[in-house]
């Protein structure tokens, strides 16, 4: 039987009174789960969990596929590639990182 918490959650390897710190940054690198999980692969299956789950699921999450999937079959047509002109950025935090600056030229047709 698995402990479970006075309020009905599942504890596992934490006891009552321990301290947790939640990495948002980490939820989509298991390497148990993805093979090289840090390295950006546009085939990888989707298994992120970006958005979150269930009941904790993004309520924008439809609206900004929709926005990126609309962008990207505008912009790729117009564009014969994306060079990168500088070295990027990253905000670095223990809640939602990732690219703070990306500099790049759209090259054209």
């Amino acid at each position: 039987m698995l402990p479970v918490g006075p309020s009905g959650v599942l504890i596992g390897k934490f006891g009552a009174g321990d301290r947790l710190m939640l990495l948002y940054a980490s939820g989509s690198r298991d390497e148990e789960v993805f093979e090289d999980p840090d390295v950006f692969n546009v085939e990888r299956p989707v298994k992120h969990i970006s958005f979150g789950a269930g009941p904790h699921a993004c309520v924008g999450m439809h609206v900004a596929k929709l926005e990126m999937g609309i962008m990207l079959e505008e912009l790729l047509p117009r564009i014969n590639g994306i060079e990168l002109t500088g070295k990027p950025k990253y905000a670095y935090t223990n809640f939602v990182g990732g690219l703070k600056r990306l500099p790049v030229r759209l090259l054209k047709i």
